[in-house]
């Protein structure tokens, strides 16, 4: 994904493209344009939300924008800066494909909104995940957890959204959570180890 940040002057790295094209073969760097469109035909609901999300905060839209594109469309997505490093799982008994990003040591580490139930020192990774058909309800179930978000966090009328917040709203705690959540309601899903992934974690939207 790229230029969902506004008047983005960076290019994507194409030589870790290109060294991810030796495990999966057709890639396509997702933009706006690819994006918006599902927005409104999603939801009424998620449209108003969207363009209530204020510019700074891009990296929201971008964290929605992904997991909107593979609920319509299937296949893998990865963040630009997410190297592989070994064939992914292609077992046909499973239909979404997740990836671990970390175990924390104790759930003490985690914000003070997320999840601390104790499975939850395990954390699933946003910047990689993919699923083999469209519309799986998993998905589905994530992008519904980054609407509450949304709407919890537009209630508070706060001016400023912190780190926290950004990260707590669509970023890595939603998949997370639900996964924990519902993860013996779906049978068909795998997670990867860490071993499978290396992410250089650019985080350019941390840049002012």
């Amino acid at each position: 994904m790229w230029n969902m940040k506004p008047n983005e002057k960076n290019h994507p790295d194409m030589k870790i493209i290109e060294s991810n094209s030796k495990y999966l073969q057709n890639y396509k760097i997702l933009q706006p344009i690819d994006i918006n469109p599902l927005v409104q035909k999603y939801s009424e609901e998620l449209f108003n939300l969207w363009n209530q999300i204020p510019s700074k905060y891009w990296v929201i839209k971008a964290d929605l924008g992904r997991l909107l594109y593979i609920y319509y469309n299937g296949d893998y997505y990865l963040d630009i800066d997410c190297i592989i490093k070994k064939n992914f799982n292609t077992d046909n008994k499973y239909n979404i494909f997740l990836f671990t990003e970390i175990i924390v040591n104790s759930v003490k580490q985690l914000g003070p909104r997320e999840c601390k139930n104790p499975e939850n020192v395990l954390r699933v990774a946003n910047y990689a995940f993919g699923s083999k058909i469209k519309e799986h309800p998993f998905i589905k179930n994530v992008i519904d957890e980054c609407i509450n978000r949304l709407k919890f966090l537009f209630n508070l009328n706060q001016s400023i959204w912190s780190i926290r917040d950004i990260l707590w709203v669509c970023g890595p705690d939603v998949i997370t959570t639900i996964y924990h959540k519902l993860k013996n309601n779906h049978h068909d899903i795998f997670l990867h180890d860490q071993s499978y992934l290396n992410h250089l974690s650019f985080k350019s939207w941390h840049e002012k």
